[in-house]
């Protein structure tokens, strides 16, 4: 300023106007600064006005919603509550009882009539203290072959005849509204089928607050029963009547016992050797072979002709106890070398071991009227002191005995797992070449498997796969062979004796791991066993209802 002053007031105009040109400029600039200022500014205070305009929209909306949120949520507590009380009102418990390993206790079972209403009452009340309440519905379901599940125990001596069993059942179920004691009928399946689909049914029940199952005898329920372990809030209890097998204890769920309701202990004929145990002591006693008894080697039995002391109960003869005619001092088998003999008229004696002073007194020989007597076997004997006696000839026909089928057997290890004999590839021969020309031939046909590997086919005509092509023996154990690497549809649960099929991994030392067949199924898990798991437990044979255990 003072320059500029200065140049005024001196003798150099130039100077003063250049100088008040920069002056000039300086105070446009600062103009020009001071309008963008005041320009942004209000174009600030513009957009912030917009802002808090569209934040006053979403805080509008947000109180609604929210007001529209505390509505609903009061509606959906309120359906929620009316909900957990209906469920509560219609909740219940269930009890599962598979019959053919669960038993009622023999005191219950000996008095049909009235025992069955006590194991039934005792049976809730045992459930009622184990924590399901008082005030809860409870359904309980018993399944069973009756019909083979009373022989079992009639055989054992708990009941007396069959039809108490029959009884039982019929009672039990009449005595609650919620009872039922079901008959599957015969078949090993039946009754882990229906629990199997039960406790799924329940579990996903929601208004089945807890479920009592009596299965811990039986492996097979064990993979069912994996799916459930290890939650929470579980509803599954198990009972114990016989101890539970191991493997129960591992899935962790409570097991209870009911010793008030429940047999703790199997039957004396549970299995085969228990029924030999059994014999022993009710019946001390040797049965004597046909052999022993026989007067040659087709002679008519000599127990034919004795007197029993005392008649043979039905029971007994329908168990298969072999009764003795004779007294027990001829019941060794060193005593017992039979000698045909003759009487003084010519008619039969019966054999008895020399010295023996209790044989019991002969029926006379009645009239002859046949000569040909059954054996017993299927064929027919005859007599030689009536068709070789001095009165008369006669022709006898003798009708050879039937060859006795050979028993089929299947194995199974302490997981009730089936298990199958060792399998080995088929040697390198020229079979293996003309199997694969049959092979070749036939497609898109198949070899059935039925047909070559069973040696029947029930399809018969109206089966889709091959059975005109004829396989030499090496072809047909070719074709075994292939078979044995397909999973059986029962898997490890399978009572097939002439099963075809694996029922585990067939390798030794599988090192496929997820390229196997066998490493994870969807029903059955994992079917490679180990070496302790190849180690058979028990021994069914065809015809037997009981096992042997090894």
């Amino acid at each position: 300023m003072s320059a500029l002053f200065d140049a005024m007031h001196g003798s150099d105009p130039e100077r003063f106007v250049e100088l008040a040109i920069a002056r000039l400029d300086s105070y446009k600039k600062l103009e020009t600064d001071r309008d963008q200022l005041i320009t942004s500014m209000i174009q600030k205070i513009y957009e912030d006005a917009k802002a808090i305009k569209t934040l006053k929209f979403d805080l509008d909306d947000q109180r609604n919603s929210r007001i529209n949120f505390q509505i609903r949520a009061k509606e959906l507590e309120e359906q929620i509550g009316n909900w957990q009380l209906r469920i509560n009102n219609g909740s219940f418990a269930v009890v599962l009882i598979d019959g053919d390993g669960a038993k009622f206790r023999d005191e219950f079972l000996r008095d049909p009539g009235q025992g069955a209403a006590k194991a039934a009452w005792k049976l809730k009340e045992a459930v009622k203290e184990a924590g399901v309440g008082h005030d809860i519905p409870i359904l309980v379901r018993v399944y069973a072959n009756i019909n083979d599940l009373a022989r079992s125990l009639r055989l054992s001596g708990v009941i007396e005849a069959d039809e108490n069993l029959r009884v039982f059942a019929e009672q039990f179920t009449n005595t609650y509204a919620d009872c039922d004691f079901i008959n599957v009928g015969k078949g090993k399946e039946n009754t882990d089928s229906k629990i199997r689909r039960l406790l799924d049914h329940y579990h996903k029940n929601s208004q089945c607050k807890s479920i009592f199952i009596a299965c811990c005898h039986d492996n097979g329920y064990l993979h069912d029963l994996r799916q459930y372990a290890g939650a929470a809030d579980s509803k599954i209890k198990l009972i114990e009547t016989t101890p539970a097998e191991p493997n129960f204890r591992s899935l962790a769920f409570p097991i209870l016992r009911f010793d008030s309701v429940f047999k703790a202990e199997p039957l004396l004929n549970e299995t085969k050797r228990a029924t030999q145990v059994f014999a022993t002591q009710a019946f001390p006693f040797r049965s004597r072979s046909p052999a022993q008894l026989a007067l040659g080697p087709i002679g008519r039995p000599a127990q034919a002709a004795l007197l029993p002391s005392k008649s043979i109960s039905p029971e007994l003869q329908e168990q298969g106890w072999h009764v003795p005619l004779v007294n027990s001092a001829v019941s060794s088998p060193a005593q017992t070398t039979a000698t045909p003999a003759t009487n003084a008229n010519g008619g039969p004696s019966a054999a008895f071991p020399s010295g023996d002073k209790s044989a019991p007194q002969l029926l006379q020989a009645p009239a002859r009227t046949s000569n040909v007597v059954n054996s017993g076997n299927g064929g027919t004997s005859i007599s030689y002191a009536t068709a070789g006696g001095t009165a008369e000839h006669q022709n006898v026909t003798v009708k050879l005995a039937k060859p006795k089928k050979q028993p089929k057997y299947a194995y199974y290890n302490a997981d009730q797992g089936r298990l199958d004999p060792p399998t080995q590839h088929p040697p390198r021969t020229p079979a293996q070449d003309t199997y694969q020309t049959k092979f070749q031939k036939i497609k898109p046909y198949v070899f059935c498997n039925d047909h070559y590997l069973k040696g029947r086919c029930k399809r018969g005509a109206d089966c889709d796969k091959q059975h005109d092509v004829e396989l030499t023996p090496p072809e047909v154990a070719i074709h075994r062979y292939k078979a044995r690497t397909s999973l059986c549809p029962d898997g490890p649960f399978c009572t097939d004796y002439d099963c075809y099929l694996s029922h585990h991994c067939p390798r030794q030392a599988c090192n496929r791991a997820e390229l196997c067949p066998f490493y994870y199924t969807e029903k059955y898990g994992d079917l490679h066993y180990t070496k302790e798991q190849m180690q058979p437990k028990f021994k069914w044979t065809e015809g037997i209802d009981f096992p042997d255990n090894l």
